[in-house]
C-alpha cells in the first residue's frame, strides 16, 4: 500500500514500453500518487494490493490487450475505478467504441503534453467525486434475490473451474474484495492438528505478518467465530465482555466462518475470512453479512475439494517415500541415501533463496528422485562389481522411470525435470537428455551436487567414503563442468557451517 497523503488520488500506468512508460509516471506522480506495471500480471497484482482510482492502459500489450484488461476491470471494479486508453493504434480500437465501453478517455501518443494529461485526469476526478461511491454492494435493494442468488452460483462455478488451492483462495478474495469494498482481508485455515488458525493468503498484510499470525480456536474474534460458527462484525455485542465491539483505525470489520456445506452436526468449519479497511467507512448491514456468509459458505465446496485432493497427494507421497526408503534398506551401501539427498537439497535450496511450498517440494523430490530404480532388475541394483555397458544403459533408464511414477502428482507438476534431469550435467554431457546450464531446471542443478556429495561421502563394495573436505574439494574442481557453479557455492556455504554428523552415514 502507497502512502497518499497530499495527493489527489492513486494512478495505475499499464503500459510496456519503458521509455513511454517512464513519461507517464514523471507526469503522473507530479500531482497523483502512480503505479506502474509492465504488463497485466504485474498490473494484477498491484490492483489487489492498492486502491486504485484511475488506470491508463495501453491498448497493445503481451499476453492481454488493452481492451480485454478494460473489459476485465469494468467487470470486477464497475464505475468505482475509471480507465483512460492511451493508444498509437487506434484502429484497433476506435475511440468511440472504447467510449461506449466505459472509457472515461482516449488518447493518442503523442499528440498531448503533460499538462494536458493531467487536466484529462483532474476532470475524470472531478467529475468522479460528485458521484456517489460506487460499489458493489450485496446490500443494494436493487439486487433482487435471484439475482444474489446467481451471483453466488456463478462465483461457485469460477472456483470449481480453478485447478489449485492458492487460485481458489486468490478468487475469494477477489470477489469478496469487489462486493464489500475492503482493501485488507485475509482467508485463515485450521491447521493440521486443529489447534489454530494461519492465514493461508492475504491482500492489504505484510508478508511477515501473513507468515507469523497464529490464533488459537476460541481466542480473538477470529478464533471465535470459527468455534461458534456465527460472524462477528464491529458493532456486535460482545457478550464476554458485556460491551460492543468497536472499529478500530481501519473502520468497520466483518470476520466470517467458512462452514462446509451440506453441514453436518459436529464437522467444525474449514475457516474463517477476515474483512477489514473498507472504503466509505461504512458498516456491514445486516444483508450483507448474509450475503457475506453464503458466499463463504458457497466457497467451502472448492477449498474442502482441494483440501482432500491435498490430502490424497500428501497420501501418495508418504507411500514413495516409505518405498524408496525400503528399496534403499535392501543395500546397506545406499541405506538413507535418499533421506540425506532430501535434507541436503533443502539446506542448499534455502541458501539460494527458496522458501515455502517451493522448499518443501525440493525436499520430498530429493526423497524420493530415486523412486525409478524400483523398476531396475536387482541383478543390476544390487551388484557388488562394476555395471557392464548393458547394465550401466538399463540403470540410466530410472529417472525416465522416476518421472512417469510421479506424473500424476500434481503437487510435483512444476518441478518434474527435477527427477527427469538430476543427472545431467552443467556442461551437457550428462544423460538422459544431454542437455546444460540453464536448461536444467535449478531443482535438478540442486540435486546434481547433493546427489554427488552423498554418494562420495559414502561407503561403496569397490571403495570407502571419501572426507566431507575431499567431496566439497571435487565439487568445486567440477564448477562449470559437472555442477551448477551457484548451486555448488550454497552448498558449500552451508556444508561448511554445518559440518557432518557421523550419525548421517548410520
Amino acid at each position: 500500500m502507497i502512502e497518499t497523503a497530499g495527493k489527489k488520488g492513486t494512478v495505475l500506468v499499464i503500459e510496456d514500453e519503458i521509455h513511454f512508460r517512464s513519461f507517464l509516471k514523471r507526469t503522473v506522480q507530479k500531482e497523483y500518487n502512480c503505479l506502474v506495471a509492465g504488463s497485466w500480471r504485474e498490473a494484477r497484482g498491484l490492483l489487489n494490493e492498492n486502491a486504485i482510482d484511475i488506470a491508463l492502459i495501453d491498448l497493445r500489450l503481451p499476453g492481454l490487450s488493452g481492451k480485454q484488461i478494460i473489459d476485465t476491470l469494468n467487470d470486477e471494479f464497475g464505475a468505482r475505478l475509471k480507465t483512460v486508453v492511451i493508444t498509437g493504434y487506434e484502429n484497433e480500437w476506435e475511440k468511440q467504441n472504447a467510449l461506449h465501453s466505459g472509457v472515461s478517455a482516449y488518447l493518442k501518443k503523442g499528440a498531448f503534453t503533460p499538462s494536458e494529461l493531467l487536466e484529462v485526469m483532474d476532470g475524470i476526478r472531478n467529475y468522479t467525486s460528485t458521484m456517489p461511491p460506487a460499489r458493489i454492494s450485496a446490500d443494494d435493494d436493487s439486487i433482487l434475490p435471484s439475482e444474489k442468488l446467481k451471483k453466488i452460483y456463478d462465483f461457485t462455478q469460477s472456483l470449481i473451474a480453478l485447478d489449485s488451492l492458492n487460485e481458489i483462495i486468490d478468487e475469494i478474495i477477489r470477489i469478496t474484495r469487489r462486493i464489500s469494498g475492503c482493501r485488507r482481508i485475509s482467508v485463515m485455515l485450521l491447521s493440521d492438528n486443529g489447534k489454530y488458525l494461519y492465514i493461508k493468503k492475504a491482500v492489504g498484510l505484510k508478508e511477515d505478518i501473513i507468515s507469523s499470525t497464529k490464533i488459537k480456536v476460541g481466542e480473538k474474534v477470529a478464533g471465535r467465530v470459527f468455534m461458534n460458527r456465527m460472524a462477528i462484525s464491529s458493532d456486535d455485542y460482545d457478550v464476554g465482555t458485556g460491551r460492543f465491539l468497536k472499529c478500530d483505525n481501519r473502520g468497520p470489520f466483518i470476520s466470517v466462518p467458512i462452514i462446509e456445506i451440506p453441514y453436518r452436526e459436529g464437522t467444525d468449519p474449514i475457516g474463517v475470512v477476515n474483512l477489514t479497511d473498507r472504503i466509505g467507512k461504512n458498516p456491514f448491514s445486516e444483508s450483507e453479512k448474509r450475503f457475506l456468509l453464503c458466499l463463504a459458505n458457497a466457497a467451502s465446496i472448492a477449498i474442502k475439494n482441494e483440501l482432500r485432493k491435498k490430502a490424497i497427494e500428501q497420501n501418495t507421497i508418504d507411500t514413495l517415500v516409505l518405498l524408496a526408503n525400503v528399496l534403499e534398506a535392501r543395500d546397506a551401501y545406499t541405506q538413507g541415501h535418499s533421506m540425506r539427498v532430501g535434507s541436503y537439497s533443502a539446506e542448499t535450496a534455502k541458501g539460494l533463496g527458496f522458501t515455502g511450498e517451493e522448499l518443501t517440494r525440493i525436499q520430498y523430490a530429493g526423497q524420493i528422485h530415486d523412486i525409478g530404480k524400483i523398476a531396475i532388475p536387482d541383478s543390476i541394483l544390487l551388484k557388488r562389481g562394476i555395471l557392464s555397458d548393458e547394465e550401466y544403459g538399463l540403470m540410466k533408464t530410472h529417472p525416465v522411470q522416476s518421472t512417469q511414477i510421479v506424473d500424476h502428482i500434481r503437487f510435483f507438476s512444476s518441478i518434474k525435470g527435477l527427477f527427469l534431469h538430476h543427472h545431467e550435467h552443467y556442461d551437457g554431457s550428462g544423460y538422459p537428455d544431454g542437455i546444460g546450464g540453464m536448461e536444467i531446471e535449478i531443482g535438478a542443478r540442486i540435486l546434481a551436487v547433493c546427489d554427488a556429495y552423498d554418494a562420495m561421502t559414502s561407503n561403496r563394495p569397490y571403495r570407502k567414503a571419501m572426507s566431507s573436505d575431499s567431496a566439497l574439494l571435487i565439487l568445486e574442481q567440477e564448477k562449470a563442468k559437472q555442477f551448477d557453479p551457484e548451486c555448488v557455492d550454497a552448498f558449500i556455504a552451508w556444508r561448511t557451517s554445518s559440518p557432518p554428523n557421523p550419525a548421517e552415514h548410520g
